[in-house]
């Protein structure tokens, strides 16, 4: 019969110990969501959004040496190639002078050097392993969407004029982007933006042409396509030079910590 009188205190014991378990979690609960709430507020805003929509990485998986200007494998026709932002950079450029007859040997010197590797988080490193991913899956996409469409002859090539010509517009508008932060201490609300902005209109309008050249009756089933799947993260390589700028930019109504 004594044992009966031991309840009372072996319910509050019970009590006790499982209101510390729920003061835990919940302690455990509200760490964690403070976390989420300072990552989100640390996470660049505008780039961060473009860089999501090129499938950009936040860091390559490890480091790697620098990329020489011809890739090993060939890209889709459809990508903006390394060639293509050579061009388009040494045109805005002025010859450089050849380098004189007693600078040559550190000239050959440096050449040979084993090229420094890159960080995982350096934006070149993540944009080729960006493109490293896009390259292996872009044609399967894109003889998947033909077929789908129906498409033959004049079309099909028009199918991927519209692609090319998405990725050259994206490739410009960020060389633009690019051209304006050169001048400028870091990245503006207003810049991130505009990039944002541009890259959705010329993907909303590159949906208008693949409509256009579709079979009859299939406008509807281009609307399903999932547009980014076929940029080209070499876009984004206008922005390797500025990518120092991107690191503070928080995005428009964020605070800057």
């Amino acid at each position: 019969m004594k044992a009966y009188l031991w309840l009372p205190l072996a319910c509050l014991i019970g009590y006790l110990i499982g209101s510390w378990g729920a003061q835990d979690e919940l302690r455990a609960f509200r760490s964690h969501a403070r976390d989420v709430k300072q990552n989100a507020v640390a996470k660049p805003g505008g780039f961060d959004a473009f860089a999501q929509m090129v499938k950009i990485p936040e860091s390559a998986r490890r480091s790697r040496r620098p990329r020489p200007d011809r890739p090993k494998a060939p890209l889709p026709s459809i990508a903006v190639t390394n060639k293509i932002a050579t061009n388009k950079v040494a045109t805005k450029q002025a010859p450089v002078p050849p380098p004189a007859a007693k600078e040559k040997s550190d000239v050959v010197a440096s050449t040979n050097a084993a090229p420094q590797r890159l960080s995982p988080e350096d934006l070149r490193a993540r944009i080729e392993e960006a493109q490293d991913l896009w390259r292996t899956r872009v044609d399967v996409a894109r003889a998947q969407w033909k077929t789908k469409l129906k498409l033959e002859g004049e079309a099909e090539k028009a199918f991927d004029a519209a692609l090319q010509e998405m990725n050259e517009r994206l490739y410009d508008s960020v060389a633009a982007l690019a051209g304006l932060l050169e001048g400028r201490d870091s990245m503006t609300p207003e810049l991130g933006l505009r990039l944002v902005g541009e890259t959705t209109t010329i993907l909303a309008e590159t949906y208008d042409k693949i409509g256009a050249c579709a079979a009859p009756g299939l406008r509807e089933q281009v609307s399903t396509m999932q547009m980014v799947d076929f940029i080209d993260p070499g876009v984004a390589e206008p922005l390797i030079d500025v990518q120092g700028k991107l690191e503070n930019f928080q995005g428009p109504g964020r605070r800057t910590r």
